[in-house]
């Protein structure tokens, strides 16, 4: 069975691919000027997203400190993606 610190990194380190691939795909989009900013507004709350819950996350895990609150800080990131990205769609549906 996996640890806390196993699982807390597993799941950081996933969270750190997913946005990587939502900030690279919305800084480098070919959308057309008209919502180019949006794209880029995406990616950084994205990316800010994942610096105050996804990488202290990480931090905590590899330093063996804090297991649990590195586990929901790492359980955070994707809750509050989904959440946003949920807003999103309605807003703009």
């Amino acid at each position: 069975m996996w640890n806390r610190r196993t699982a807390t990194i597993v799941i950081g380190l996933v969270d750190a691919a997913l946005w990587a691939f939502v900030a690279v795909a919305a800084f480098f989009s070919g959308a057309d000027a008209a919502t180019k900013g949006l794209d880029q507004g995406a990616g950084l709350v994205v990316t800010v997203l994942f610096l105050v819950t996804g990488a202290p996350a990480l931090g905590l895990a590899w330093a063996g400190r804090a297991p649990m609150a590195a586990l929901l800080l790492a359980l955070a990131f994707p809750i509050a993606f989904a959440a946003a990205f949920v807003a999103v769609v309605i807003a703009f549906a």
